[in-house]
């Protein structure tokens, strides 16, 4: 990532830099390190079973952002697992608004469906998931569309915990509680620093 570099930044009186912004020498500076989202990758979402993220960096909170994807069954859940050392947790080690001691965190409030008039688009945070001591959460803002009549069906906030152990998690793994996803949309993955 590269860091933005201001000559001129003056406060509303034009008399010079604001104190409150980080300076270095007479220059504005803002860096990934200010708090700022910054962009990891963007693919377009191929047709399989899972869709893994995976390599998270200690420090940082993560983003996830579903554009245009499709599931290849009708009317299922989008499903996710946290990886631990690259290894997809699949025990009974999640809590949502399901259930405790699932297999699996619920991200989506309803059911999704595969017309080619639906979509799911969904943001997804994980709170600084590879640091120990502390539980992780998964954090969805989703909805899903038909553009055939321009309803939104399915929208809201879903999400859950990892509730095994507080050891840090490296990866997150997206899946649908029946079939595979379609080659339709894109993933986005950003990052912000904490400190």
């Amino acid at each position: 990532m590269s860091t933005l570099n201001v000559a001129a930044l003056q406060d509303v009186d034009g008399a010079g830099s604001k104190a409150t912004l980080p300076i270095t020498g007479s220059n504005f500076t803002l860096g990934p390190g200010w708090g700022a989202w910054e962009f990891v990758s963007g693919n377009d979402i191929s047709a399989a079973t899972n869709l893994d993220i995976t390599g998270f960096a200690t420090g940082y909170d993560y983003h996830v952002s579903i554009q245009g994807g499709r599931p290849a069954t009708d009317g299922v859940n989008l499903l996710a697992r946290l990886s631990q050392s690259t290894t997809f947790n699949t025990g009974s080690s999640y809590g949502d608004s399901r259930a405790a001691n699932s297999t699996s965190i619920r991200i989506g409030g309803n059911v999704f469906g595969n017309a080619s008039t639906e979509a799911i688009g969904m943001d997804i945070i994980i709170q600084e998931p590879n640091v120990g001591s502390r539980q992780k959460f998964v954090l969805a803002s989703h909805s899903m569309a038909s553009y055939t009549d321009g309803l939104v069906y399915d929208a809201g906030h879903a999400g859950g915990s990892f509730i095994a152990n507080e050891n840090a998690v490296d990866g997150i793994r997206l899946f649908f509680s029946s079939g595979d996803w379609t080659a339709n949309g894109k993933c986005y993955v950003f990052r912000r620093r904490l400190s």
